[in-house]
């Protein structure tokens, strides 16, 4: 049984308030997002409406954020060459980087569709990168995270991300044009496809197998992305967290007073 909450963005007197008392305010509550797919064409929605609705809930939690985790696929593709990156997404960063800049921390996990993140990112945006999977404590709760697709236990997904991630691979892919290279990744996207097959018996129960295996070791709650549907179960002594996707949702999961929720965030 998944309760969803909706936030609506302030008034604009009461943000002129809080911006009064920025600065005194504690920021206590972190953030969890995944699978928003920067890059992606038209597939559900047009990119400047979903960016629109993204940069409203940066905004929102500006004051208040302690941490942001951003669960893997921020990006439909990623991919930096030594002089060139993608053009997609830059009014997202800048917000980013504005929140960076008033002291919240970005950390961000990679997905399987921005497995190639590179220093760009950590420079000019300030994101912590990440490897994988991480363990990390807040308010009390320990919080396995991992986009969700490292769940899957099937020889050819693991044989084809260590692939992917190898030297070899990324350097090949580097001496393609960066036009080619990205029309190559949006051909491979497959969004619409996964979005269908997604809320399957069979994506459940890897989903369940790899939250029993986390809190087993100890986890009290263990968030991931990917699967593009919302998810909040109770999994023996903890919790499992599904976290929706940006692409036609709008979800997220915030943690505040030692409680977490999933939340809808409603665009004016």
């Amino acid at each position: 049984m998944v309760t969803i909450r909706r936030q609506t963005p302030s008034s604009s007197g009461w943000s002129r308030i809080r911006n009064c008392l920025r600065g005194i305010v504690t920021r206590t509550r972190v953030y969890f997002i995944s699978d928003v797919h920067l890059g992606l064409t038209g597939e559900v929605r047009e990119s400047r409406a979903q960016e629109d609705s993204l940069i409203g809930f940066l905004r929102s939690i500006q004051d208040s954020a302690l941490v942001l985790y951003i669960v893997g696929d921020l990006f439909d593709f990623w991919f930096e060459y030594r002089t060139v990156v993608p053009s997609w997404g830059a009014r997202v960063l800048f917000e980013l980087h504005n929140l960076r800049e008033s002291g919240v921390r970005l950390v961000y996990l990679p997905g399987n569709h921005d497995i190639w993140l590179g220093p760009y990112l950590e420079k000019e945006v300030g994101f912590e990168l990440l490897g994988g999977p991480v363990t990390v404590t807040h308010q009390g709760i320990k919080i396995f995270l991992a986009h969700g697709d490292e769940f899957r236990s099937d020889w050819k997904f693991r044989l084809s991300r260590s692939i992917l991630k190898s030297v070899l691979c990324i350097g090949l892919f580097r001496l393609l044009h960066p036009d080619i290279g990205a029309w190559l990744a949006r051909r491979t996207s497959h969004i619409s496809e996964q979005r269908a097959r997604a809320h399957t018996e069979r994506n459940r129960r890897i989903l369940l197998r790899g939250a029993r295996e986390q809190i087993g070791k100890g986890a009290d709650v263990v968030i991931c992305g990917h699967y593009h549907y919302l998810l909040q179960e109770q999994v023996g002594k903890g919790q499992l967290i599904v976290l929706g996707d940006w692409v036609s949702q709008d979800t997220y999961a915030v943690l505040e007073n030692g409680a977490i929720a999933l939340m809808e965030w409603e665009a004016p």
